[in-house]
């Protein structure tokens, strides 16, 4: 079932007069228009008003926004996965992901022109919809929906320039419509300046939003649409990039503000009244619920209220994603496999930790039920699966097994609606215990006990095993948080982000790259031993000696119950050896590690590209500085 935002994404931009941000020959930032309606009559009524922010909110979707690329392209590789194996590949995504990206790669411009599209969509109703006598003369219900859309722009603004700025660092920036401003050939703004606007903006934003539970009383209670809480997750978030670290356009070292704490300050307090609000977000009881349930169900406004920013996508041109199809999986020969999971991050997962089977998969599905096993080399990411998305499905016909012939499939499928999280409410949790940890110079009892809720989910609400021990010193309990976030939030476009504001992405892939080379060098008769990881908590010890690790897998296709989901079809454990070497009867052997040769191409493909000092950053594309002369490059570009 779609959204009512999404089903008034298509029709939004027939009807406005939206100066688009995409760059033409002629201008930097000029403002093309997109229909004949002028900004008066667009902005003279509620129904026209909301039609224009729904128009700002399309710039996140499609392939440029967070459809693929942003989401699937721009935040690997990193220590969870890589895009693609190949260390001779034209392929300007995978050529991307291993950071070597080039001011002309179309993965960096096009999504680069959307944003800023995005931006000038927002300006247009920031600036606007207060001029509106509605804002001021209309109905009590009138002037909340009016004053709810313009900390909409507010939000929508925001997020854009962040996604920027944390990309490319100090970018240009106007903070009103294209056609009021006098130059369009703009000069670089510092990012810190703009995170500070954009961090006063959601503080605005705030007080002209209402609580995911307010919605329904102003008459606007369309799903995904931003609320309060969206506000103040996403000002905790800019907040902590702020004080976190970053590379200078001119490249260097990583710094952070030596006033970073106030930064760190405001997060905490954000978080704290989202953590203090459970009526309006808190956690969903089941992990995979999130995904499978809500987010592949085509259905974000669940009653917990976890998924606190997500970009909506819908089915038609420029407004759907590619996730599910380029992502995840196969089914039945189709789809699938953008996305590697690094079997040094499979490994970090304990045997008893369900997250592990929602972002990694190790099989593909044919005949639509049935689960071939892949060997360690061959993991793909899980939480944008196809193989659960509901509501509608986009699995096929049965085929007949006994007879070998697959169902008929549609190979022009491309898109699934399938929307983005940008924020969850496990996001809050984990950045309040790191906040916590910071700012008393340890972790307090509170941010122990919410670590505790993260990992106590992640592992189905009741350990089998023995409960992790957090630790209670400052150095400790961050790397426990480091290793935290990556279990929580594989697959999501974050980990990389993470690591930066931490000053650990050099670090986690230098580390993950040794890792991935003793696998390579290692032989069936000599198992590697893995150095522990120095940044965060290390893996249980079966992650750091392979010896543990089994040689085979076996596994029955053929599914116990009618339900292929909960069906497990790996019969022996992935943490011990392998008890025999022929398959027993009914069972197929997959040769899950047979020794180095099967990793090299891990080894040698990974973030193959990244130059410390210059990766951090992506170019600033070359079209825009051919058609703006006052814009630089950034270093090493």
């Amino acid at each position: 079932m779609k959204t009512n935002i999404q089903k008034i994404y298509i029709t939004t931009l027939l009807v406005l007069t939206l100066g688009v941000a995409l760059v033409s020959c002629k201008k930097f930032l000029s403002p093309e228009a997109v229909s004949s309606f002028d900004t008066e009559y667009v902005f003279d009524n509620i129904a026209n008003a909301r039609k224009a922010i729904l128009g700002a909110y399309s710039s996140m979707a499609g392939d440029y926004g967070y459809g693929i690329r942003i989401s699937g392209y721009w935040p690997y590789d990193s220590d969870e996965m890589m895009k693609g194996t190949s260390t001779t590949t034209s392929d300007e995504g995978q050529l991307l992901a291993k950071y070597l990206g080039i001011p002309g790669n179309l993965q960096i411009t096009n999504p680069f022109n959307q944003m800023f599209q995005g931006v000038e969509r927002a300006n247009l109703c920031i600036y606007n919809i207060p001029k509106m006598a509605l804002y001021t003369s209309g109905s009590a219900m009138q002037q909340a929906q009016l004053k709810r859309m313009q900390g909409e722009a507010l939000v929508l603004r925001a997020q854009y320039m962040y996604e920027l700025c944390r990309n490319f660092g100090d970018v240009p920036v106007q903070w009103g419509p294209s056609q009021y401003e006098a130059n369009l050939f703009k000069s670089r703004t510092s990012r810190d300046s703009i995170y500070d606007h954009l961090i006063a903006d959601l503080l605005q934003a705030e007080t002209l939003m209402p609580w995911r539970t307010e919605v329904v009383g102003i008459g606007d209670n369309v799903d995904q649409r931003f609320t309060k809480g969206t506000a103040k997750a996403l000002r905790a978030k800019i907040a902590l990039t702020r004080g976190g670290y970053s590379l200078p356009v001119s490249g260097g070292v990583l710094t952070r503000p030596s006033n970073y704490l106030d930064f760190y300050k405001i997060a905490h307090d954000e978080c704290a009244e989202l953590i203090a609000n459970p009526a309006q977000h808190t956690l969903l009881a089941s992990y995979k619920s999130v995904f499978k349930d809500y987010l592949l169900a085509h259905n974000t406004n669940d009653p917990a209220g976890e998924f606190i920013m997500v970009a909506s996508m819908a089915a038609g041109t420029n407004a759907d994603s590619k996730l599910g199809i380029q992502t995840g999986t196969k089914v039945n020969g189709v789809g699938g496999g953008n996305l590697n999971i690094l079997p040094t991050y499979f490994y970090m997962f304990d045997s008893t930790d369900i997250r592990r089977d929602v972002t990694c998969v190790p099989y593909e599905i044919t005949f639509d039920t049935i689960k071939t096993g892949h060997a360690i080399n061959a993991i793909y990411d899980g939480k944008f699966r196809k193989e659960w998305v509901s509501n509608p499905s986009f699995i096929f016909s049965a085929g007949n097994a006994a007879t070998s012939t697959r169902p008929a499939i549609n190979n022009s499928l491309q898109n699934m609606q399938l929307s983005w999280p940008l924020i969850r409410f496990s996001d809050v949790l984990l950045w309040f215990a790191e906040t916590e940890n910071e700012i008393n110079n340890g972790p307090t009892a509170a941010a122990m006990d919410v670590v505790r809720t993260i990992n106590l989910r992640g592992h189905g609400g009741a350990y089998t095993e023995t409960a992790p021990v957090i630790p209670t010193s400052k150095d400790g309990f961050f790397k426990f948080l480091v290793k935290e976030r990556l279990l929580e939030f594989g697959n999501e476009g974050i980990r990389k982000y993470d690591l930066l504001r931490w000053n650990l992405l050099s670090t986690a892939i230098t580390e993950t790259r040794a890792r991935l080379n003793v696998l390579a060098n290692a032989t069936t008769a000599a198992h590697p031993v893995f150095a522990p990881y120095s940044y965060m908590e290390d893996g249980p010890s079966y992650a750091r000696d392979a010896t543990q690790l089994p040689t085979y897998l076996y596994f029955t296709t053929k599914p116990a119950t009618s339900n292929v989901d909960t069906f497990n079809p790996f019969l022996n454990s992935l943490y011990k050896p392998s008890a025999t070497v022929n398959a027993p009867t009914g069972q197929t052997r997959v040769n899950w590690w047979l020794g180095g040769s099967s990793m090299l191409s891990f080894a040698n493909a990974f973030a193959s590209g990244f130059t410390t000092g210059k990766s951090e950053l992506m170019p600033i594309p070359q079209t825009q500085r051919d058609v703006n002369p006052n814009l630089s490059q950034n270093f090493g570009y």
